[in-house]
């Protein structure tokens, strides 16, 4: 199973996305994998952090360009997560080697736009994918807009938001604890999605 969490839109959570996924991933048994492909290097450094503090990840982090991708095939019965840079050749490979997409946006008007941008392109392409909503504030006018936005325009979006919780901003550079702040129901909902045991 090959994921990719991609959007246009930087600081919208993909590497929390990432991570996140592969740590339940992990947590079921399953062998589990995160392909970074951003320059930021923003997960290989998660991980190099918590293997520093004597907590490391559940599951590798690899650097990875296009001809890594190329060669995926259909992931040798890894779950495999693409954290991608914003634009660029290597995002549009990460898309077409993924089986399915997950594009985390937060409830905010711009976010909303260039993820909107994202999706209508997954929709052209045929593309099995999902919007997930991070970063939200319950209950709020903004996270119901965005909920209404994207089902105006026939968007697939994940049932479960991820809220905003400073909690979570904490995690980086450490393994997930108990808590996974709502990235089991997502894993959960994926499992779903893609018709199988993720």
């Amino acid at each position: 199973m090959i994921v990719a969490i991609v959007n246009i839109k930087g600081g919208v959570g993909k590497t929390t996305t990432a991570i996140a996924l592969a740590t339940m991933a992990a947590r079921d048994g399953r062998e589990a994998v995160v392909l970074d492909t951003d320059a930021q290097s923003s997960a290989s450094l998660w991980a190099w952090n918590a293997e520093q503090n004597g907590h490391p990840l559940p599951f590798d982090v690899e650097s990875a360009n296009i001809a890594t991708l190329r060669r995926l095939g259909d992931g040798g019965g890894r779950f495999v997560v693409i954290d991608t840079p914003p634009t660029g050749k290597i995002t549009d490979e990460a898309k077409d080697a993924a089986d399915f997409v997950i594009v985390p946006t937060s409830p905010n008007s711009i976010d909303l736009q260039q993820t909107s941008a994202v999706a209508d392109t997954l929709e052209e392409a045929g593309k099995p994918y999902a919007v997930l909503i991070v970063r939200a504030e319950p209950h709020t006018i903004a996270l119901r807009s965005a909920q209404e936005y994207f089902a105006e325009r026939d968007a697939s979006i994940f049932d479960t938001v991820i809220p905003k919780r400073a909690d979570l901003g904490n995690v980086y550079g450490q393994p997930f604890g108990s808590n996974m702040h709502g990235y089991e129901d997502a894993y959960r909902e994926l499992e779903k999605a893609t018709g199988e045991a993720v």
